[in-house]
């Protein structure tokens, strides 16, 4: 039982400091202090690889016009994938995208809301959010790794 007690206390500082350098990197792409708390950024460390980064995110109400499927996530923009996270308390849902099924991504705004439209071969995700500086931030990043992607096809074949 001792040694349990001390392998956790060696591992706790190691994963609150991952979690400390998330949460900083996730404020300069706009998140506040409320986004923070979701239990989808808590879910952020255990989805994201070590060669990653996150480029972009935007929080807010998803529906999936493919399978008509809505909920609560958060959309990930990373240099190689885009990740749909929504996690409940026992639940875990996490959709991955390669950047060579998006054709595009669109960024409505009116009034308080926005709109953030990730369009695929597969079908349409928009995600209502009200934080436009990460649907800003999500859609440059998006529009930047569409189009400076190696491993994108050079022409679509709409199948």
């Amino acid at each position: 039982m001792l040694r349990l007690a001390k392998f956790k206390q060696t591992k706790a500082p190691a994963v609150k400091q991952s979690q400390m350098m998330l949460e900083s990197n996730l404020k300069a792409l706009g998140a506040v202090a409320y986004d923070l708390l979701l239990p989808e950024t808590q879910a952020l460390p255990h989805l994201i690889h070590g060669d990653e980064q996150i480029l972009g995110i935007v929080y807010g109400k998803y529906k999936m016009h493919i399978n008509a499927q809505k909920g609560r996530g958060a959309l990930v923009a990373t240099n190689h994938r885009i990740l749909l996270v929504d996690k409940k308390p026992l639940f875990e849902k996490v959709d991955e995208l390669a950047y060579r099924v998006v054709s595009g991504v669109t960024y409505v705004s009116v009034g308080l809301t926005g709109t953030v439209t990730l369009h695929t071969r597969m079908g349409d995700i928009s995600v209502r959010t009200f934080n436009h500086d990460c649907a800003n931030t999500f859609v440059k990043a998006v529009e930047t790794s569409i189009f400076e992607n190696p491993l994108r096809e050079a022409g679509y074949d709409n199948a």
